[in-house]
């Protein structure tokens, strides 16, 4: 990405963050024993803020994952584009997320979390509404789809790390209101969350290729409400001040800085790295090729599959969430990984697809584990003054891993086969599990929160 588009970027960052911090009007300052935050942890019953996050992730993710469905379908079905086109539209979704998510780990610093959710979740209803109007109007074209993912994957960019680390604060201020709960369960529990309202997305969408329309307007009608629930997150003031696009690449640095060189933030990034490459790559290629090329199967056959795989994560997941937390929780993810690899590894031996779908419930059981440790490590070690820009450092390892693993275990089975397009990601994913246990303070490392 060019400087330009950087500076459009920080100034975006910087305009909504002084959008939602701005008040109506000055007020006088305040001794300095004057305890400002006692009336916002009060104005709330215990339990009624953590269950407002909670709902806010379930129905974003519920319309992520109508989103996952209904665009392809759009763009497949209704617009009958060929793969190649299909291909770049599904990249104009990710492409800016990657590129502009280091701008919203910098917003999630400088802004309260609830009126920035509301303002980026009202934005992000608009566009499937448009999309909706125009495919019922049969007006719909390429170009609009184009710039639909556009601006539907520049708004994540800014909202995932606003919602991620306003878990921090929510878990905070529920202890002072008397109702403890350790980091560790309520980033499980968010998880478990996320899990099922996407599975509940994904089977909703599945119901969309012949008309999207209406779906699209459920996707919007989600959104919306969540960003209403928002309002009820009562975000603490900002740890930075909003400042100007100079400040704001210094910030990031700083913020790159911090994150890799932290004895236990710096091997967290490259589990995201790694999990990016050996995992999210084998899972996009590995899966549709085995049941294509094994199996005889198709569409329906890998949709029971994937579905099969998240339900299992969502199951680990609320487990997790359940138990209480791991006493060493790095020696957990890192289980996990090896429990990974040595599945991909059976995947190069064929076999009844019974035995098939066994192994990959247990692969989705372990994700669910490190889905769940993975967020918890990184948002209970990391410094609050970097927690946006870590959270979305960190997603950025899966979001840059995974097209180089699509692209690597892509060309293995191609030129190799399918038995060596298992085996590379688990040699890979093994070894990298046992140097960061072996090199790193991760398998060491005690439960913080």
């Amino acid at each position: 990405m060019t400087r330009p588009r950087f500076a459009f970027a920080c100034r975006a960052a910087t305009g909504i963050a002084r959008a939602v911090t701005a008040a109506p009007a000055p007020a006088p300052e305040r001794p300095e024993e004057s305890p400002p935050e006692a009336t916002p942890h009060a104005d709330l019953k215990p339990g009624r803020e953590i269950l407002a996050y909670y709902v806010v992730v379930g129905l974003y993710f519920f319309a992520f994952g109508l989103q996952a469905v209904v665009f392809p379908s759009l763009v497949t079905f209704v617009l009958h584009e060929d793969a190649n086109r299909l291909g770049l539209a599904q990249m104009a979704l990710s492409a800016p997320f990657f590129a502009l998510l280091l701008f919203g780990g910098l917003l999630a610093e400088r802004v309260r979390a609830g009126p920035a959710l509301f303002v980026l979740q009202l934005a992000f209803a608009a566009p499937p509404l448009a999309l909706a109007i125009a495919t019922q109007a049969h007006a719909l074209s390429y170009a609009a789809a184009i710039a639909y993912a556009l601006l539907m994957g520049s708004l994540a960019a800014f909202m995932l790390p606003v919602r991620d680390s306003a878990l921090n604060g929510v878990v905070t201020r529920e202890t002072a209101r008397g109702h403890a709960i350790p980091l560790t369960r309520a980033a499980a529990t968010a998880t478990a969350v996320q899990l099922g309202a996407q599975i509940a997305g994904l089977l909703t969408g599945a119901m969309a290729q012949h008309n999207p329309a209406p779906f699209l307007v459920l996707q919007a009608v989600a959104v919306m409400a969540s960003a209403g629930i928002a309002l009820f997150l009562r975000g603490e003031k900002p740890v930075t001040e909003a400042r100007d696009v100079k400040d704001a690449f210094g910030d990031i640095g700083a913020g790159l800085n911090y994150a890799f060189r932290d004895p236990v933030m710096g091997p967290m990034l490259w589990t995201a790295g790694y999990i990016g490459v050996f995992i999210i790559g084998s899972f996009q290629v590995l899966f549709p090729l085995i049941v294509r090329d094994t199996y005889s199967g198709g569409a329906e056959e890998l949709g029971r599959l994937l579905a099969t795989f998240f339900g299992a994560s969502f199951v680990s997941a609320v487990i997790v969430g359940r138990l209480p937390p791991f006493k060493f929780p790095g020696r957990a993810l890192l289980i996990s990984h090896i429990l990974a690899a040595v599945i991909l590894a059976t995947f190069a031996v064929e076999k009844p697809m019974w035995v098939f779908t066994t192994l990959v419930i247990v692969w989705g059981l372990g994700a669910g584990v490190t889905m769940s440790t993975s967020r918890t490590i990184t948002q209970a070690r990391a410094d609050p003054a970097f927690l946006g820009r870590v959270l979305a450092i960190y997603s950025m390892g899966f979001m840059g891993g995974a097209p180089i693993g699509s692209w690597l275990i892509g060309q293995t089975a191609h030129h190799f086969g399918l038995a060596a397009a298992a085996l590379v990601p688990a040699i890979g994913l093994a070894c990298a599990a046992t140097a960061l246990a072996l090199f790193s303070p991760i398998w060491t490392m005690r439960r913080l929160a």
